[in-house]
């Protein structure tokens, strides 16, 4: 390295080892000579340090901004998700509505098609959120310079988006494991007893939990909105 070369070539200067030296002199002669060969050489292992560092620091905020235009789409495939299975819950809404109001007058075949899935099928929310894991599990987080922008993505992927997961996913798990038994149990093998079925007691107690289903609406709302203000803070940050 060059500043190496520098520091052996003005060493042995300052130390009065030249080749080419001329008749020896005093220390208090040389004082001056000593003096600039020694500013030489911290100045060149300054500079060494300070282009170490500057490169360092431009190989960071390469990272950075690689990891977040990637994060940037990461959050824009969260919202389409969310806004998607949010719409699958207020659906959820319409058919639990519907099941449970059947009657043996206002019975269809066609329309039961169309909503009993609510009865069997399980909708939960998983983020995309791999980027965001891998930075975190390599230890380079620190490769942020904004903390404002760390909190922000801490709080969304290691609160705000597990919430949202726990709670869709219990409820999903919890409708699966009260309707596929009783289906199983009471209905009919050819389904010609669906409204019975549906009027039973067990049946409308689950088809009763509106609130339940609101809830878990609620988290996605709150989700979706806290991925679209990083999303946008993000841009901000990268003048996008």
């Amino acid at each position: 390295m060059i500043e190496v070369d520098l520091i052996k070539k003005h060493g042995k200067k300052a130390l009065g080892m030249s080749e080419h030296a001329h008749a020896p002199r005093t220390w208090r002669e040389r004082a001056g000579e000593i003096l600039l060969e020694i500013g030489i050489i911290v100045f060149a292992v300054t500079l060494s340090i300070w282009l170490h560092s500057w490169q360092e620091h431009r190989h960071s905020r390469a990272r950075e901004r690689q990891f977040l235009v990637g994060l940037r789409q990461d959050l824009g495939h969260d919202i389409a998700e969310l806004r998607g299975d949010s719409l699958l819950y207020v659906r959820q809404l319409q058919s639990m509505r519907y099941l449970r109001e059947v009657s043996a007058a206002t019975f269809n075949q066609d329309s039961l098609k169309a909503h009993r899935w609510v009865l069997t099928s399980g909708i939960w929310f998983i983020p995309n959120n791999s980027r965001f894991e891998g930075l975190k599990s390599s230890g380079s987080l620190a490769i942020l310079e904004s903390d404002t922008l760390l909190s922000r993505m801490l709080t969304y992927y290691e609160r705000t988006t597990m919430n949202l997961t726990n709670n869709s996913k219990m409820y999903a798990e919890t409708m699966n494991q009260t309707t596929l038994p009783f289906l199983t149990e009471n209905l009919d093998p050819k389904g010609t007893n669906w409204v019975q079925v549906l009027q039973a007691r067990p049946m409308q107690n689950v088809l009763l939990r509106d609130a339940a289903v609101r809830n878990v609406l609620g988290f996605y709302h709150g989700t979706a909105q806290e991925a679209r203000v990083l999303r946008h803070a993000i841009g901000e940050y990268l003048k996008e």
